[in-house]
């Protein structure tokens, strides 16, 4: 399954953990919260699966579809997402391959 990883460095991941725990478990858009646990979020996202784990250094995410089109398409609004949210902190999400 194509996957794509990205490592956000903050010192507040965890807060932006919890923002986004408190913001995803609303269901927005249809999203769907799989699992949630204090340092970790699984949300389906539909089409992709999406993984965010937090570390005292940064945050950990984790993407994966069937569909590689829609793999991409996930990751743009993924990213647009976190980094929308980490506007302050200047927060960058940069994907690599799994």
């Amino acid at each position: 399954m194509p996957a794509l990883e990205a490592h956000v460095e903050t010192a507040r991941a965890d807060r932006y953990l919890a923002q986004l725990t408190s913001h995803l478990g609303h269901g927005p858009g249809g999203l769907r919260v799989l699992s949630e646990c204090p340092d970790e979020l699984v949300v389906d996202l539909g089409a992709a699966t999406w993984t965010i784990r937090s570390t005292p250094e940064q945050l950990m995410l984790h993407l994966e579809a069937d569909d590689p089109v829609a793999l991409e398409e996930q990751s743009n609004r993924v990213a647009h997402r976190v980094e929308q949210l980490g506007r302050r902190d200047d927060l960058r999400v940069s994907w690599q391959p799994s």
